[in-house]
């Protein structure tokens, strides 16, 4: 039987604080705001701060805006690496084996809970894959789990797996943990502080000689750290600048207006600037004149432009106004940004690499025991991790042009995004090359219609009762 009362409290001792900035990191992600304003690292707040900020001041204004960069850092990457991932498969295959693949693919979402597993690991710094077969129908499933939804213990010699665990920790009534081996997963509850066990049964993705431990963990790197938690203090930061700037404005006027010897109408004067915008004084000496309140908004907008170029710097990721800041970007500043995210994006992809092949072992043991699959060695099934980038598809066409490659008409037209038909505009161009040229004469290419001057020489129209 896996696991015990010990075993999966020393777990949750060592997974607390990953745990607890994982759930802060998502809860960020999700627009949520912190439960708790007191804290000592930014990091381990459950939400986003800003939001949580109260006035020091009873009444005062506290605005409090929040810029997701962190959001906009994880679809960066996610779409950059895992939106385009295809499957190769060897000829050594035995037969079913890509039908599964295609099956899964298409029918329960493989994509998209694909993409889930790339959304938790750059937001929180890993995620779990849950497999399990439906005890009715004998179908394989899987799920996405948060990076604090889940665990595996590795074996610290050779590196594999020995325990996989999936767990919800809350109120004693609904916190569970399932501890899975290589061939047989036990549920535990916790019942006056003792994690007890409930059920123990065979998961049936393992056997004793084909061992393998359903839970694959998904990491963003071997630190597990994610890519908004890097700059997660530049992103405070920002808000906080943002909040402050919006307060001072909410607060204080801009600008006042200074009146002068008014006397006892004052009353009447501010009536008039209500009702006409003017104001008319008709004391000895008086004057009205605004006193503006100056605000050094540049050096607002040098803080937060440094800072949103150093948090997108810092994820190793892009931002089309850090990119540009006023002017377009040079290919350097262009390519040195696609660079550094390239970079960190290979660390991720040879941590998924693994990854995919523990699934792989998981999957193949699924087909040989319900499927009656041969046995395969699932190094014949790969992957290509085909990178997506925002691209200047105009400047691609002239590059290619320029580099001799020839392309259809119909695929240039597809390319630049013309709303046309090209197979009709081909008809167009075909059917204007063929109508007749007629010589005409100049009077005859340009009549002066009846009642319209004619024009001189200089194309202007002459008066005919000149």
């Amino acid at each position: 039987m896996p696991g015990s009362d010990d075993q999966i409290k020393r777990m949750l001792a060592l997974t607390g604080t990953r745990d607890a900035i994982a759930y802060g990191m998502w809860s960020r992600y999700m627009l949520q705001p912190a439960t708790n304003y007191w804290w000592l690292d930014p990091r381990e707040a459950d939400g986003v701060p800003i939001l949580a900020r109260r006035a020091i001041t009873p009444g005062a204004v506290n605005e409090r805006l929040h810029v997701p960069y962190d959001r906009e850092i994880v679809s960066n990457k996610v779409a950059y690496f895992a939106s385009n991932i295809q499957l190769v498969f060897g000829e050594a295959l035995p037969p079913g084996v890509e039908d599964y693949y295609r099956w899964w693919r298409e029918t329960q979402g493989g994509q998209a809970k694909i993409m889930s597993l790339a959304k938790f690991a750059v937001d929180q710094g890993t995620s779990f894959a849950h497999c399990w077969v439906v005890s009715d129908t004998g179908e394989f499933r899987m799920r996405s789990l948060r990076g604090d939804e889940g665990f595996v213990d590795y074996d610290p010699v050779t590196g594999d797996p020995m325990y996989g665990y999936r767990y919800f920790i809350g109120a004693e009534e609904y916190s569970f943990c399932e501890v899975y081996d290589g061939v047989e997963v036990t549920l535990y509850r916790p019942l006056s502080g003792i994690w007890t066990a409930q059920d123990t049964r065979p998961h049936g993705l393992g056997t004793a000689t084909n061992p393998a431990v359903p839970i694959v963990e998904y990491p963003n790197n071997p630190e597990r750290i994610g890519n908004p938690e890097m700059v997660i203090s530049l992103c405070d930061a920002y808000d906080t600048s943002m909040s402050d700037l919006s307060s001072e404005i909410a607060q204080l006027r801009l600008s006042y207006l200074l009146i002068h010897g008014a006397g006892s109408d004052a009353a009447g004067i501010k009536e008039q600037l209500k009702q006409a915008g003017i104001i008319v004084i008709d004391e000895a000496g008086g004057d009205a004149r605004f006193v503006d309140r100056n605000m050094n908004v540049s050096a607002v907008k040098q803080l937060q432009d440094e800072l949103r170029k150093l948090i997108f710097e810092g994820a190793a990721s892009y931002n089309p106004s850090v990119l540009s800041e006023g002017q377009p970007p040079t290919a350097f500043e262009v390519n040195m940004r696609f660079e550094a995210l390239e970079q960190d994006t290979q660390i991720t992809v040879a941590e998924w690499e693994k990854a995919f092949r523990l699934h792989d072992t998981i999957v193949k043991n699924y087909l040989m025991t319900f499927e009656g699959v041969a046995d395969y060695d699932v190094s014949d099934i790969d992957r290509i991790f085909r990178r997506t980038a925002p691209r200047n598809i105009l400047q691609a066409l002239v590059e290619a042009r320029n580099a001799g490659i020839v392309l259809s008409n119909q695929t240039l037209v597809e390319l630049s995004g013309l709303p046309v038909d090209p197979i009709l505009e081909a008809e167009r161009i075909g059917n204007e090359r063929v109508l007749p040229v007629v010589d005409m004469t100049a009077e005859e290419a340009n009549p002066v219609m009846e009642g319209q001057s004619p024009e001189d020489d200089n194309g202007r129209g002459t008066d005919p009762t000149d």
